[in-house]
Parts: C-alpha cells; structure tokens; sequence
C-alpha cells in the first residue's frame, strides 16, 4: 500500500478526469472541505469517484473547522446554491473589474461582505470574518464547478449528436467538422476567479500555522506559474523541475477496478521519496540519498507504467522544488498578499514541491 498523498488545490470537488491519474501515483487523494462533515456533492460523483471514497484513495481535510457556527454557515451556503447563478455573475463581475489583481487588497464591499452582512454575520474580528469570506469564496467556486461540468456535459452530448448526423449523411467515420472543446478554464473570468480560489484555499489550509496533509498538486499552470515567480522574486533563485512523470490514463470503460490494479503496480523508491514529502506537508529537504532515491524511483516506474493497451490517453505529473521556502510561506506570499520577503536571519525552511498535473 502506498503511504504518499496528493492534496489538490484550489478545487474542493473531486473530478474523475483528474483524479484518475492521481491514484495510479500516490496512495491517497485529499481535498479540502471548508466545512466539516460536509456531505459529498452529489452532482459531480461517478462510479469511479464512490469506488475511490470507499476504498480510502479519496479523502477530505478540514483545517479551519466551524464547530458551533457550522449551521448557521449551512443555510449560507444553501442559499448559495439556490441562487448559485446570481451570485456567480456578480462574482465575475466584480472580479473582471479589477478585485482580482494580487496587488489589490480585499474591498469591504465586495459580494462577499454583502453575503456574509445578509446573514446576519457582524463584522467581527478580522480574522474571523476573513475565514468565512474563504469559506465563502470556495464555495461559490464549487457552484462554478458544478455549472463548468454540466456545460462540458452538454457539449459532448451536442457534439456525439452532430458526430452521429454527418456520419449518417456523409456516411463517413471520419467528421471534418467538430464544436469547441468544452470546459476550457483560460478565459480572464476564469483565471481572475482562480486567484481568489487560491486566496482563499490559502488563508484556510495555512491558518494557525498549519500545513497541507500531502504533496500539493494543482491542474493550473497559472497557479504554479504565480508561485515560480513570487519565489523568483523573494527568494532570488529559480525553481527546479524535479521530475516529470507520464501516467496512461485507461478507458472509461475500465475505470471502475483501475484503482486496485495500479496500486498493486509499485516503484518502491519513488513511493517512499513522495510518503516523505507528504509527511512533512509537501516539504524535503534534498540530499544526494534522496537524489539517488528519486533518479532511481523514476527508472522504477518508466518500467511498471508503459502504456496498457486499455489507455487511451496520457497525463503528466510535473513535480518543482522550491529550496529555502516553506510551503506555508510561499503559499502566502503568492496569493495571500503576505508579503514579507526572504528571511535575513533564523534557520532555513526546508524547501518545499509542488505539482502540476497536465492532461493531454
């Protein structure tokens, strides 16, 4: 069994397309739940996703939990999903006009103090009013979710339908014509909205001094390419890329035990080189054993993840070092707005990683 753990950020829904691969690397794939004992979501579950929850392979966190107010943000949060729509585009429409930027500060007036005002929530201490704002913020990002899934969804039933048509009237196999891929999250209403996600998923997973429970993994180049380059600027060095580790991705048809049979599938070295990085909150500290340990690791797993003949795709897992920086901190200082610097004095942090999980 494998003992490594992917936490994913900044989604708090599981989405089977990504976590697929996920499973085939490491033993467990985390979320954060900003609340606890929150149900799971219903809506965007598969066969795959429940075999994956059963079995232990998919879990949730919950560093910030809400204890006696977890109620009264439950009806907040249901009002949110009533009226998810409403509050999405006022969301978007405040962030296209410039709330997202990294180097503006939280407004006082922003949806979300108006939704937090609207229930009866006062402006309480700072800090506690900034931990419901997240917990807000991350919950209109699963209604964005669920609303992205159901779009993609429909195009594909579009587009098998017009497949199926030309096929017919051209009695070809082969369409020339095809409708725009589904799903694409590039658009500037989408990358703004991903800032204040990833905001709000740090304030949350770090609060308190606390760290991620597993190597940090993140489907958003433009989340590891705000990381690359806030560490750039404060710590006066590039990131390195460690690894890049090709997955096949099985047919949907072969999904439901697909679980099972790649755990048994071991690469002992970089199983236990990934268990120490999730140990430790996504931090290491390289040597020359760990070196060794991983050069060796990705040899091991070249050989046990050639392609099946099931697969019909393939994912890439993009591992980065980022030396003398704690997670914690170069989480903050990338999309928190925490800006400290480089530490002059005191001991080094161990250095932390972080990945990137590419679908082709």
């Amino acid at each position: 069994m494998k003992n490594s753990i992917a936490c994913v950020f900044p989604e708090t829904l599981p989405a089977e397309r990504f976590l697929l691969p996920l499973v085939q690397v490491f033993g467990q794939v985390v979320h954060m739940q900003a609340i606890e004992n929150a149900p799971p979501e219903q809506r965007t579950a598969s066969a795959f996703i429940e075999r994956c929850r059963q079995q232990g392979r998919l879990g949730a966190f919950t560093p910030v939990p809400l204890g006696d107010q977890r109620e009264r943000f439950l009806a907040l949060a249901r009002d949110i999903r009533r009226r998810g729509d409403t509050y999405i585009s006022q969301l978007s429409m405040i962030t296209l006009a410039g709330l997202g930027r990294r180097d503006n500060p939280d407004q006082p007036h922003t949806i979300l103090t108006s939704l937090l005002r609207g229930a009866d929530i006062k402006e309480q201490e700072q800090t506690e009013l900034m931990l419901w704002q997240s917990r807000l913020m991350l919950e209109l990002g699963e209604a964005y979710d669920i609303d992205q899934t159901e779009l993609s969804d429909a195009l594909r039933t579009i587009a098998h339908k017009q497949d199926t048509l030309f096929a017919e009237l051209c009695e070809e196999e082969e369409n020339p014509f095809a409708l725009p891929a589904a799903g694409q999250d590039d658009s500037p209403e989408a990358d703004t909205i991903l800032r204040h996600r990833l905001k709000a998923w740090t304030r949350l997973c770090f609060h308190g001094g606390r760290t991620a429970p597993g190597l940090l993994v993140s489907r958003h180049r433009t989340a590891i390419d705000l990381l690359q380059e806030v560490y750039e600027k404060r710590w006066q060095q590039s990131a390195r890329l460690l690894a890049e580790i090709a997955i096949p991705v099985p047919a949907g048809d072969q999904e439901a035990g697909y679980a099972d049979e790649t755990d048994g599938r071991q690469s002992p070295d970089l199983d236990r080189l990934l268990a120490e990085i999730s140990a430790t909150g996504s931090c290491l500290r390289f040597s020359d054993e760990r070196e060794q340990m991983l050069r060796a690791g990705l040899a091991q797993w070249s050989r046990i993840a050639a392609s099946p003949a099931a697969a019909v795709g393939s994912a890439t897992l993009e591992l980065y070092s980022f030396p003398q920086a704690s997670s914690a901190r170069l989480f903050s200082e990338s999309f928190a707005d925490a800006v400290s610097g480089r530490p002059d004095g005191g001991e080094e942090d161990a250095g932390c990683v972080v990945g990137l999980l590419k679908m082709d």
